[in-house]
């Protein structure tokens, strides 16, 4: 999660969406398949994949080198096992976020609804998969970032073949889900900056943005919710699914996180968004930050809250949205830095 000032305006963040979906209340899906989503997503899918890529092998995923290329080809490979569809027109799940080569792409996929209407608009899934550079000199160099994001990654894809599982059972969702893994958020929202401005679909067809930074560390079974009022149908969305989970939802606590990570450029532009993370820890930004050291169990039942809303939220009514400038006052940059922070920065959430 990067802690950096992004230059999308809080005061635009805070501001209300205008007719933002049919209806207020969050209304289940015909039959809400607990039992399905409970079986496709468990702990131990999750902490495998989070291992995978958070293994020294993919030292550390820092945005412009070889090893985002590395984490892209195994997000590639998770995608077509699942069995979604690639995201980008030219038939690939890349989507290149700047002209320099060694720039990993983000990595977008499809799971396209059976019978949707033309208005039945789309659900986004997404997470970061980058994180630092590997540090210049001692015994352990690899930022391995397990819950600095591949525990959302892992959400992700855990999220994928639920739905997936769903689909099968008879009770998927009623429309077009998209899972996204961006690059560069670390180095300034890169990769869902440039989404937002060169979208793959209508932004205004959007019901939903699902972002997950951080989900596997802090008290157990609890989870920080940030959309502000933007954000309210999915929270809506979410409060509903909830009562099938349990987990104990902290609510728009931290205004400062609305363009903290990639939810950001989508709230900027009017898009309902939520971010799910939790609170800086003593790994945060430090080599420590290992897959030892993650709850799974958490970032499985979030990942099982985010399936069971996305199925509900796509059954709601839903009037597709004027669609909304790509171009909000003070977007964030999308010229990538020279060079990246690899030491720790101060967190703006800290007392």
């Amino acid at each position: 999660m990067n802690h950096c000032q992004h230059a999308l305006l809080l005061a635009v963040l805070l501001q209300p969406a205008v007719a933002l979906a049919g209806g207020d209340a969050a209304a289940p899906a015909p039959t809400r398949p607990v039992a399905t989503v409970r079986s496709a997503i468990t702990a131990e899918a999750v902490r495998a994949d989070v291992a995978a890529l958070s293994s020294d092998e993919m030292g550390g995923r820092f945005f412009r080198s070889p090893f985002a290329e590395k984490a892209a080809v195994w997000i590639t490979e998770q995608f077509k096992t699942i069995g979604l569809a690639p995201g980008m027109p030219d038939g690939t799940f890349r989507q290149p976020i700047d002209k320099n080569p060694e720039t990993g792409p983000n990595m977008i996929a499809v799971m396209p609804a059976t019978n949707a209407g033309a208005d039945a608009g789309v659900i986004i899934v997404s997470s970061h998969y980058d994180h630092m550079r590997p540090r210049r000199s001692g015994e352990d160099r690899i930022y391995n970032g397990a819950d600095d994001n591949a525990s959302g990654v892992a959400g992700t894809l855990a999220v994928a073949r639920a739905l997936k599982a769903c689909v099968a059972a008879g009770n998927g969702p009623a429309c077009t889900v998209i899972f996204m893994a961006f690059n560069g958020e670390e180095a300034g929202l890169l990769g869902s900056t440039f989404y937002a401005r060169n979208p793959t679909v209508q932004l205004g067809q959007v019901r939903g943005v699902f972002n997950m930074d951080m989900i596997s560390r802090g008290p157990a079974r609890q989870i920080f919710i940030d959309g502000g009022p933007v954000g309210q149908p999915v929270v809506a969305a979410l409060k509903s699914a909830n009562e099938s989970i349990g987990l104990k939802l902290r609510l728009d606590e931290h205004p400062d996180w609305l363009d903290r990570s990639d939810q950001g450029p989508f709230l900027a532009r009017k898009v309902p968004a939520v971010l799910f993370s939790v609170e800086d820890h003593e790994d945060y930004h430090q080599v420590s930050d290992e897959v030892s050291k993650i709850d799974a169990g958490l970032a499985a039942e979030v990942a099982q809250l985010v399936a069971l809303a996305a199925i509900d939220m796509s059954h709601q009514p839903f009037t597709p949205r004027a669609e909304v400038s790509k171009k909000p006052a003070a977007p964030a940059s999308n010229d990538a830095p020279a060079t990246a922070p690899t030491a720790p920065a101060a967190s703006p959430k800290a007392p």
